[in-house]
């Protein structure tokens, strides 16, 4: 009987085996990518239209209230705020990595705040270090950006509020003199030789390497800088429904920048209060107080009316923003190169 050829044994080369693996890894990774942002794009544009719907009925009485002009200046007064605070972002980015064209920042900046449209407060700084990569900036440094970005926000959010509900005496002075002593805190927290050693020695407690941060000359001062400015727009956008909504022109300026500045840095700090909810009326309606004991036509019940359309306007323009810079920054990154 013939015997039968013994069967070929399979003749593998490592390196190939190697690079099968490795498609295979990337292909995994890439399908794990899409899902999240698949998964993060329904969460968020799910919670956005909860977010808006939830408050529509008290929206459209409010409204047809309001003078139809004051609110077209609310809009344009926000859309400058908001893209103030796209800058001081790319300023905070070049100091922790580099500097990046403004429309690629502006789509990182405003398709992560979406985030903040979903429960938990963690949600901005992920999609930031999630779309930093694509600019071959590591999550670290971007996350370390991000986390910095809120911190300046806030802390300048907090000082203008201070500065113009104390020097105003608006808002029942006499029980907010104790503000005073956030001041020197605040100042303390955001200055470099405070914040870069702090970062550092969180990191070491975390056995992480310590980062190099360029806090100097025009990056600090567009660090800082940026965001006064777009506190300011952001509560002139607050003004304009004010007087909108029946309050004084001139007595209600101060009150508005400054109270709702403070109220959204202090919304912000509770976090367990979802985007602030109840902490943002109590502090605008501490500081527009003068504002309502001043005027027949504008009260308590406006203060709320007030927050409310202001929510709603952010969150449409957070939306449409984050569309628009998707667009032209997918638009920049297919453009022929000449």
């Amino acid at each position: 009987m013939a015997r039968k050829p013994p069967l070929r044994q399979r003749v593998t080369d490592p390196e190939i085996e190697d690079d099968v693996e490795s498609v295979g890894r990337s292909t995994r990774r890439k399908a794990i990518d899409r899902a999240v942002k698949i998964a993060f794009a329904v969460a968020v544009v799910g919670f956005g239209v909860v977010f808006v719907a939830s408050r529509w009925s008290r929206l459209s009485v409010a409204l047809a209230q309001a003078a139809p002009g004051w609110i077209v200046a609310a809009c344009l007064f926000a859309i400058i705020g908001q893209w103030a605070a796209v800058l001081g972002f790319r300023a905070v980015l070049a100091a922790s990595s580099r500097l990046l064209p403004v429309v690629d920042v502006a789509e990182v900046f405003f398709v992560s705040q979406l985030g903040k449209y979903i429960p938990g407060s963690v949600w901005p700084i992920v999609a930031v270090t999630k779309m930093c990569r694509r600019y071959g900036i590591a999550r670290r440094a971007a996350a370390i950006a991000g986390l910095l970005a809120l911190l300046f926000s806030v802390v300048t959010g907090a000082l203008l509020g201070i500065v113009l509900v104390l020097a105003g005496e608006i808002g029942g002075v006499a029980g907010l003199w104790w503000l005073v002593l956030l001041v020197p805190v605040a100042f303390a927290a955001v200055h470099p030789r405070v914040v870069v050693p702090t970062i550092n020695l969180l990191l070491r407690l975390a056995r992480r390497a310590p980062v190099e941060l360029d806090f100097t000359g025009a990056t600090l001062r567009g660090s800082l800088g940026w965001p006064v400015v777009s506190w300011i727009f952001l509560g002139l956008q607050c003004w304009a429904l004010v007087v909108a909504l029946g309050g004084p022109v001139l007595t209600s300026l101060a009150a508005s920048i400054g109270g709702f500045a403070l109220a959204y840095a202090a919304g912000t700090l509770f976090v367990p209060a979802p985007a602030g909810a109840g902490v943002r009326e109590a502090v605008l309606g501490v500081a527009l107080v003068n504002v309502i004991g001043g005027s027949s036509s504008f009260d308590h019940e406006k203060v709320i009316v007030v927050v409310l359309l202001s929510r709603v306007i952010l969150a449409v323009l957070d939306f449409a923003q984050a569309g628009g810079t998707m667009l032209l920054a997918r638009a920049r990154r297919v453009a022929p190169i000449k």
